[in-house]
């Protein structure tokens, strides 16, 4: 409805970029061009509170995404790097640097590609710390076969059986060894046995227990039972080139960082067999930038997770976004609505990380529950309206009303491309980004 007078008494407004209008000019020497030479400076203090672009298919979040990582990517330090989940190439295509590093599913060389190995980033870890990992690992690739399963016993023992031989293995290594890579860890497992298993863990008597799940005493069937889970799971995980001998490491790249990027680039046709391993290796990346003293942290770990619903449930997403800012790490998060968001994480967690990001670009939403959390981040303020009765006699009316500083309509009557930027730090105002192009 237009009335002749709407005047904000009391709370914030929304409000549009003028002609010529930069928001936060001055604070960085990168940004967002809109139309009619308005923009946006990327403040770093929106950075280290982390920022999420959420719209439905086609409303031009896309864009909005491209024009920051281009300003990230060509001011990052040797302190920074970067680590992106990819789901459909665009970023590989845009932002790939001589130096980063690709990890696919596709059997295709491409630049950057690399092999990742799973014992190497257990030996970069510190010593103390390895055999947390392992579990960690263990019970990450596990995590859905016990949650699903309807004999969860053998799932899980599954899972300890196969941390029990990371660990064996590991001490392996650690005494002089010949470090592992999954191409001869696969191979060891095709030819193992419920015996090979038991001599591999005979001299290590902290690891005795696990040996139950597998004694000599046991039914043949029950054993078998264990080491069908095992292959089950090992063998859908470390699949295709997941499966080739390879010497990457995350932990080590974490720790190296040098302006590099790792790619993660996501095959959708391969997503339920693959989900288990992007989902660890964003966890490991996580985990070891959590990891850092405060007083230690250098640089930004800036990790790009567009169509962030795809991946399932990542086990330091929360604390990434509520504990990372003393510590460099900066979220940019994608997503279509927030009912993915809760359909993954629940909706109490869902709504405890959707509210981790201080700035949010909202573009056209067609779901009440994802317009509704827009809505709700600015709140409510007192207006003072004027508008002409619907009787001529009564000549002009004047109200005073209870409104969202951001209303359904000004969501839905979005452009393609046009957003409501959602600070953390002010008043929302609609925003109109160019194309990107490079």
């Amino acid at each position: 409805m237009s009335y002749l007078k709407n005047e904000v008494l009391d709370g914030q407004q929304l409000s549009t970029l003028q002609e010529k209008e930069v928001m936060w000019y001055g604070k960085a020497k990168y940004g967002i061009p809109g139309k009619d030479l308005t923009g946006i400076t990327i403040d770093p203090l929106l950075l280290q509170r982390h920022m999420l672009f959420v719209g439905s298919i086609g409303s031009g979040k896309s864009v909005s995404l491209f024009h920051l990582i281009d300003g990230l990517r060509k001011n990052a330090t040797e302190d920074d790097m970067f680590v992106f989940f990819d789901a459909k190439g665009d970023y590989i295509e845009k932002f790939y640097q001589e130096g980063d590093y690709v990890l696919t599913n596709e059997a295709e060389v491409v630049p950057g590609m690399v092999r990742w190995n799973i014992f190497d980033d257990i030996m970069a870890t510190m010593p103390s710390k390895r055999e947390e990992v392992i579990w960690e690992i263990a019970s990450s690739l596990f995590k859905e076969d016990i949650e699903s399963s309807s004999s969860p016993i053998f799932a899980t023992g599954a899972r300890d059986l196969f941390a029990a031989i990371l660990c064996a293995k590991v001490r392996e290594i650690e005494k002089g060894g010949t470090v592992e890579n999954h191409a001869t860890f696969i191979s060891w497992l095709q030819v193992a046995t419920d015996v090979t298993v038991r001599n591999l863990l005979l001299n290590h008597q902290d690891l005795k227990w696990v040996k139950h799940y597998i004694n000599k005493s046991n039914d043949p069937k029950t054993n078998q039972s264990f080491f069908m889970h095992l292959y089950q799971n090992l063998f859908n995980v470390f699949n295709g080139t997941f499966r080739e001998a390879g010497n990457f490491s995350l932990t080590r790249a974490v720790k190296e960082r040098g302006q590099r990027a790792v790619f993660l680039e996501y095959d959708i046709a391969s997503a339920n067999v693959m989900k288990p391993i992007y989902t660890l290796l964003l966890d490991i990346a996580m985990k070891n930038a959590l990891g850092q003293k405060e007083n230690e942290a250098r640089g930004n770990i800036f990790f790009i997770l567009d169509e962030l619903p795809l991946i399932p449930k990542l086990n330091y997403m929360d604390n990434a976004l509520n504990f990372g800012r003393s510590l460099g790490i900066r979220v940019i998060a994608g997503i279509q609505n927030v009912g993915q968001v809760h359909h993954v994480y629940t909706e109490r967690l869902g709504d405890s990380i959707l509210s981790g990001f201080g700035t949010v670009f909202a573009f056209r939403l067609f779901d009440e529950a994802s317009r509704t959390f827009i809505r709700n981040r600015h709140g409510m303020n007192k207006k003072m309206i004027a508008y002409s009765a619907s009787n001529a006699s009564k000549g002009v009316q004047d109200a005073i009303i209870d409104g969202h500083v951001i209303e359904d309509w000004d969501l839905t009557e979005l452009s393609v491309g046009q957003c409501i930027v959602s600070p953390f730090n002010g008043g929302p105002f609609k925003f109109y980004p160019l194309n990107y192009t490079k």
